[in-house]
């Protein structure tokens, strides 16, 4: 087979495929924008933070293209760029899942003053719906918007143990349910409604206080957690500063990524370990 042939078998290869990626781009690239508009725009709607999902997506893109193209400039290499790319793919996904628990976090250690709070109003003789009405516009977030989330959901038609089970759905914390257990047997069935409140709150604070002297003794174990986990990458960056020659041979070679595997499934094992060791359930 002569060069000339080869040479226009390439070039007709090289057509075909930039033709074929041409043509499943554009859906792919439609297929996940509607993805993350739906996922990425609906948790933010859920956190209270109005950012347009199409912008973000656009910025997300730019900047995964952007240092894709740069670590494979620097590198040299396709592989380490694929995996800049992947794991860039994820951050919007791991934000918002990080903005979840904070936000979740920050409203259950509200939720002992906003049961004092509704057990107050109800002494002093409001309704209930009025006594989250007027929370709404004194605590701060998310309390307060969650409480405002209810009162409009109200306007629009839904009752107000329909409103309950919403707060419920979007703060599935045990506190949270509890709080709405208590609210909805006391609308329904009376009683001394303040004096349960009370008396919840009092035990939510003691679980919070018991919660933090436990992550006070527990601390010294998280922090051995993150030195394991992170001291393999430290050495890794500290033998690629003083001796690139054995970093190459760990990542070029079979043995050596042999020995990168067992590294990396110790830490998983060991992490998971000393995760269990440290957790206590309250």
């Amino acid at each position: 087979m002569s060069i000339d042939l080869i040479a226009a078998i390439a070039f007709l290869a090289g057509i075909a495929g930039f033709v074929a990626i041409a043509t499943a781009l554009p859906p792919l690239l439609e297929r996940y924008r509607r993805r993350f508009a739906s996922g990425v725009g609906r948790d933010l709607g859920r956190a209270f933070v109005f950012i347009d999902a199409g912008r973000l997506l656009l910025a997300h893109l730019v900047v995964v293209a952007a240092l894709t193209i740069l670590v494979a400039w620097s590198s040299g290499s396709v592989a380490p760029a694929v995996v800049v790319a992947i794991a860039l793919a994820a951050v919007p996904r791991l934000a918002m899942l990080v903005l979840r628990r904070q936000r979740r976090r920050r409203f259950r250690l509200q939720i002992p003053e906003l049961i004092d709070l509704i057990a107050g109003g109800l002494r002093a003789g409001h309704g209930l719906a009025v006594v989250t009405s007027q929370l709404a516009g004194r605590m701060s977030p998310p309390a307060s918007q969650e409480l405002a989330l209810m009162q409009r959901e109200q306007r629009m038609g839904v009752r107000f143990d329909e409103a309950l089970a919403g707060l419920a759905r979007r703060m599935p914390l045990e506190e949270t349910v509890l709080l709405v257990t208590a609210l909805r047997l006391g609308a329904n069935a009376g009683g001394d409604m303040a004096q349960t409140l009370e008396s919840l709150a009092a035990a939510v604070r003691r679980k919070l206080a018991l919660e933090g002297k436990v992550r006070a003794l527990t601390a010294q174990g998280r922090l051995q957690a993150w030195v394991m986990g992170l001291l393999p990458f430290a050495m890794l960056a500290l033998l690629a500063f003083v001796e690139p020659g054995m970093v190459d041979m760990l990542l070029d070679t079979g043995p050596g990524r042999a020995v990168c595997a067992y590294v990396l499934l110790s830490e998983a094992i060991g992490i998971a370990f000393i995760r269990r060791i440290v957790t206590v359930d309250i």
